[in-house]
């Protein structure tokens, strides 16, 4: 498979930017105009926007993690963060809640862990990139914090399950370069957020479906700025297998939280 070039509209103004999932997809190719491509060039805000390259490797990591969260959700599908039901059907006020607090703490945790990440990133563009990441990350945390204090809770006083804390506090945080950073949080973290974010908006109210309308191109943005990262600097085969080792890490930290958090969540309210 060779690398290419996606062209698209701004993805974070016109909000058409897809998933590997929908760009394999020929129904959702239309406007997009794909070209046998490499590029060494710096990336730019506005290449991750308009044309970024997507390398055959970071294609098939996305393939593999898509087939594991397809089996891991299909063989348990209690495990998916909104299981399929005949019936979709608003969430009661505890699991909106409980919810609301697990996807605050994270947007929280993101700005840390990205924030660290920039005291030890020599690759100047995506030391760009990652400042305009930690400002998209901030505004969900705000909004999402607006809609608790407006249920009359403080997300602070939220204590995460230590399957969660092991993944978002204690792998993210602790992981050594760019490559690795990018490969686990932007690429497979963004991807599994998209995916769950599409899952759950049908079951969430109207005010807070328009608020999640609003994070989900930036979740968008931040997936092709790992692609687009990825496909610069992983140049030789164990760059690739390495992001490759660091992403499907995430898939079974992912796995394990998602797990334990609906566990949590079948035991607060059947709904």
């Amino acid at each position: 498979m060779s690398d290419f070039v996606i062209e698209l509209t701004n993805c974070k103004q016109n909000k058409k930017c897809f998933t590997f999932r929908e760009c394999r997809s020929d129904a959702l190719l239309e406007g997009v105009l794909v070209v046998a491509a490499t590029s060494s060039a710096e990336v730019s805000p506005e290449a991750v926007s308009t044309a970024y390259t997507w390398a055959a490797f970071a294609q098939e990591i996305e393939a593999e993690l898509e087939a594991h969260r397809n089996r891991i959700f299909t063989e348990a599908c209690e495990q998916a963060f909104a299981p399929p039901e005949a019936e979709i059907k608003p969430w009661g006020w505890e699991r909106l809640v409980e919810w609301l607090c697990f996807q605050t703490y994270y947007e929280y945790q993101a700005i840390l862990f990205i924030s660290k990440w920039l005291q030890n990133t020599p690759e100047k563009d995506a030391l760009v990139l990652l400042c305009h990441q930690i400002e998209d990350e901030s505004n969900p945390f705000r909004w999402l914090e607006r809609h608790l204090q407006a249920m009359g809770v403080a997300w602070e006083k939220w204590d995460p399950l230590p399957e969660i804390r092991a993944w978002v506090e204690a792998f993210y945080g602790s992981l050594p370069d760019t490559i690795s950073r990018l490969a686990a949080h932007n690429l497979a973290g963004e991807s599994g957020a998209c995916r769950s974010f599409e899952s759950i908006l049908p079951h969430l109210p109207p005010d807070l479906q328009k608020t999640m309308r609003k994070i989900l191109p930036d979740e968008q943005f931040h997936l092709n700025l790992g692609r687009q990262i990825l496909s610069r600097y992983c140049v030789s085969n164990e760059q690739k297998a390495r992001a490759r080792d660091y992403a499907l890490q995430v898939a079974e930290l992912e796995s394990k939280a998602i797990a334990a958090f609906n566990r949590k969540l079948a035991a607060l309210s059947p709904a």
